[in-house]
């Protein structure tokens, strides 16, 4: 099957991209810890931390293989395979979950009278020709795209600084500790859950600085998120727990200033772009996953009909906003763990037995020669 190398700031920038398109969605963390929110990133970065490191001891140990291949080498060529339906199930998910994200926003956001229909095909019209010209299409604009993101949250800043209230970040815990954690858990496997990029790492370039690279692009990403949310409840209070787009409502409150109007026009804009890089890449990570279980030459035949199936699933999936945000505070967190800490532990385990066991053969050998 074809590969298109990636460069080290292609990959950075992406990752830093994928954690920022997510600071629209901080409704789901808001309605559960509240004003208290901004306690549980740090968490969340610590937590996601450790799970990136066990996906990169994996990969260090398989260098140049992707996660099918690595599932493949370490459990077999039967119970590999099943993994790997697994974690695709899990891609195709959050392809349909995302898309399903656009078409709230813009629904209830940008064109309210356009058929949710509309947006989702036409999105996934150019998420399709973004994944038929290839990975690297996909992660050349992610450099631009998360510079004017990082902009416009300056400007904003600016334009609501005499609406901040550092009071409302006050007092520390107001809610139980367990609704921090909640969040916590919430934020380290919804914003920061990354395993897909263990598909496309062994295009990368620059395989020596991995490490620096993903922890650096967590860090980032991770920092400017945590910004957005004490930015949203210094403005917002306790409104942030009732707002179904708080960091939207942000840009509203910047875009009615009389020096400069349209900050939300622009962050509008900025959120769309990045959802796209974001939903071509997931798209992407399904569709060569599939070709690559099926020993497919190409990815390219199966676009059209995955695209069909990510735009039914997005529709269907959930019969409201509302019931979507239910389930991401009450279900998908604990779900999304399964992909992103679970399997890849149990698969480090299986690596280090299997490399304790070899070595206690091996050494066995050596003592009866």
């Amino acid at each position: 099957m074809e590969k298109n190398k990636i460069s080290y700031s292609q990959l950075l920038f992406m990752f830093i991209c994928y954690i920022q398109s997510f600071s629209l969605l901080t409704s789901f963390s808001f309605a559960v810890a509240g004003r208290n929110n901004w306690l549980a990133v740090p968490i969340g970065i610590v937590i996601a931390v450790i799970f990136l490191l066990i996906q990169l001891s994996i990969m260090k140990k398989y260098p140049g293989k992707s996660l099918f291949q690595i599932n493949e080498s370490v459990f077999g060529k039967y119970v590999g395979p099943c993994f790997s339906v697994v974690y695709l199930l899990y891609f195709f998910c959050l392809s349909s979950l995302n898309l399903r994200d656009v078409d709230d926003f813009v629904t209830f956001a940008v064109l309210p009278r356009t058929s949710s229909m509309v947006t989702s095909i036409s999105f996934m019209i150019l998420c399709s020709w973004a994944v038929m010209k290839g990975i690297r299409v996909i992660m050349r604009y992610s450099t631009v795209v998360a510079v004017l993101n990082f902009i416009v949250f300056s400007l904003s800043v600016i334009f609501v600084w005499d609406r901040i209230d550092w009071n409302n970040l006050l007092p520390v815990l107001s809610v139980p500790p367990i609704k921090v954690f909640q969040s916590a858990n919430m934020i380290a496997v919804i914003p920061f859950g990354t395993l897909a990029f263990q598909m496309v790492i062994p295009n990368c370039d620059n395989q020596k600085h991995l490490l620096k690279c993903l922890l650096s692009g967590l860090l980032i990403g991770g920092l400017f998120f945590f910004a957005v949310l004490v930015r949203d409840t210094a403005v917002l209070g306790d409104l942030v727990k009732i707002l179904m787009f708080p960091t939207y409502s942000t840009y509203q409150i910047a875009g009615f200033t009389e020096i400069f109007q349209g900050v939300d026009v622009l962050y509008a804009l900025i959120f769309i772009m990045q959802y796209f890089l974001k939903i071509s890449f997931l798209f992407y990570v399904t569709v060569t996953g599939i070709a690559e279980l099926l020993k497919l030459n190409s990815y390219k035949p199966l676009v059209f009909v995955v695209a069909v199936l990510i735009i039914l699933f997005a529709r269907t999936v959930y019969p409201s906003a509302m019931e979507h945000m239910k389930s991401a505070q009450e279900t998908i967190p604990f779900l999304w763990l399964l992909f992103e800490f679970l399997m890849p532990l149990i698969t480090w385990i299986k690596i280090v037995v299997s490399s304790k066991s070899s070595k206690r053969i091996e050494r066995k050998k050596a003592e009866s020669t």
